[in-house]
C-alpha cells in the first residue's frame, strides 16, 4: 500500500503517525496553572533531545480551548514530566479526558503527590523517575501550530527500586505504560528485554 500525502488529511495523517510510530513513551505531566489549580496530563509526542543541557521535548498539539498543560507552561514555565507504573495506565489514560481547566485530574483520580524540590508542581507519588522541569522554547510547528515545547531538567527523582548496582535505571526494573495507535497502549508488563553486546568493528573500518 502506498500513501501519498497528498490524498490524505491532517486527522488521517495523525493516525498514520499515532498508529505507525510505535511505541511512544508516555510523559505524565503536572503543570499548575496561574491560580494554583494543577493540572494533570499524558503525551506521547515526547522524547529526550540533549543531555547538556539535559532537555526533553513534549508536542502539544493545537486545540480549542488550549490544553491547559500548554497553557499553564506559557504562564509558570514550570513542570514536572513523570514515567508513571504500569499499575497507574488506566489514570495515565483517564488524565488526558477533557477536565474544565478548573478541575485538577489529581483530585479526579485519587493521586497522591508530594513536593518538588525546586518546581512549583508536586510530583506524584508513585512516579518511578520524575523530571523537574522549566520551559526553555517554544517552538511553533506546522498549521495550525503544534507547539514543540523544549523541557530544561532542573532536577531529577528515581525510586530506588528501579536503578542497577552503579546507580542509573536498570532496564529490567524500570517498566512503564506506552502509547499505541487508537486508544491501545503496551501495559509495560509483558515487555521482553534483550540486552546486546557492545558493538565489535573490524579494524580499518571504525571511524579514526
Amino acid at each position: 500500500m502506498q500513501v501519498p500525502l497528498s490524498d490524505i488529511d491532517r486527522r488521517a495523517a495523525y493516525r498514520w503517525l499515532i498508529g505507525g510510530v510505535v511505541p511512544r513513551p508516555i510523559a505524565w505531566i503536572t503543570t499548575c496553572s496561574a491560580e494554583g489549580v494543577v493540572n494533570l496530563a499524558p503525551f506521547s509526542f515526547f522524547n529526550g533531545v540533549t543531555a547538556s543541557p539535559m532537555v526533553l521535548s513534549v508536542a502539544i498539539a493545537h486545540r480549542e480551548p488550549i490544553k491547559d498543560t500548554l497553557r499553564n507552561l506559557r504562564a509558570t514555565r514550570e513542570a514536572v514530566v513523570h514515567i508513571a507504573p504500569p499499575a497507574r495506565l488506566a489514570d495515565v489514560h483517564q488524565s488526558g479526558g477533557d477536565y474544565a481547566a478548573s478541575v485538577s485530574e489529581l483530585g479526579e483520580l485519587g493521586l497522591a503527590t508530594l513536593a518538588s524540590t525546586i518546581v512549583r508542581p508536586p510530583r506524584l507519588a508513585e512516579a518511578q523517575v520524575a523530571f523537574e522541569c522549566r520551559l526553555l522554547q517554544e517552538v511553533p510547528v506546522g498549521e495550525p501550530a503544534t507547539a514543540l515545547c523544549l523541557l530544561e531538567v532542573v532536577h531529577l527523582y528515581a525510586a530506588d527500586g528501579i536503578l542497577a548496582a552503579d546507580g542509573f535505571p536498570d532496564p529490567h526494573k524500570l517498566s512503564a505504560p506506552a502509547r499505541l495507535g487508537n486508544r491501545s497502549y503496551l501495559d509495560g508488563n509483558g515487555w521482553t528485554v534483550v540486552d546486546q553486546a557492545l558493538q565489535v568493528v573490524p579494524e580499518g573500518k571504525r571511524i579514526g
